[in-house]
């Protein structure tokens, strides 16, 4: 599982990342199972199901259908989110794992599960610069790097803000992914510099809608499928 002591560290992201790389491993694909809508631990069986595809045409309990149904995939089940539904979330992972021999669970969330046999990969904020670091070296750190390409998609053709200042809003962000990610889409309309001076109340200014960007043309994207 991927833990994180705080929201924003990029737990999705990178468990989205792994699974799409992974999928071709598994001959029935890697699945990711949403659970941050879900307030009910029992509800977490149902939200798996209906992310799987499968339905529930008896009155077997939704767990054992899933059990049955899963007892000879090949397949890779992204849990994500489930630091509110601990017992609903470990529960459903041992009782899948111990009879389903080709499943892989993958759980992002604050805490570990606490299933036998589990591995914790703790993901840290992404490093930042120190202060007073050589600014010829700033812009190879990870923090400065996520916020320079993503405010280079914000906007295209610009030239890089400063290193130096990227730095420090980095810093002032504690190197969180998603708060460098909020803070770089501002691009279009602002300046490093006027990013940098509006983190005063920096929960404030990053829950500000972002700039509208043009429609582009939507292009499918491979899924994968139940067998």
């Amino acid at each position: 599982m991927l833990p994180a002591e705080s929201g924003g560290a990029g737990k999705t992201r990178l468990a989205v990342e792994f699974a799409a790389a992974a999928a071709d491993s598994f001959g029935d694909g890697a699945w990711l199972v949403g659970l941050a809508g879900i307030t009910d631990p029992g509800l977490v069986p149902a939200q798996v199901m209906a992310a799987l595809g499968v339905r529930q045409t008896s009155e077997m309990p939704m767990l054992e259908a899933l059990r049955y149904r899963l007892r000879t995939a090949e397949l890779l089940l992204v849990l994500d989110n489930c630091e509110h539904l601990l017992a609903g979330c470990a529960t459903l992972a041992a009782d899948l794992l111990g009879g389903c021999p080709g499943l892989r669970v993958l759980a992002t969330s604050r805490e570990p599960l606490g299933v036998l046999g589990e591995a914790v990969f703790p993901l840290p904020p992404l490093a930042v610069p120190p202060e007073g670091a050589d600014p010829r070296v700033l812009a190879s750190t990870p923090a400065v790097r996520l916020f320079l390409a993503r405010s280079a998609l914000a906007r295209p053709g610009a030239g890089a803000a400063p290193a130096v200042v990227v730095a420090r809003i980095c810093r002032a962000l504690d190197g969180l992914p998603l708060a460098i990610e909020l803070a770089a889409a501002r691009a279009g309309v602002l300046s490093a510099e006027e990013t940098e001076a509006r983190l005063a109340d920096v929960f404030r200014f990053l829950a500000l809608p972002r700039p509208a960007r043009p429609s582009r043309p939507r292009t499918g994207t491979p899924r994968s499928s139940w067998r």
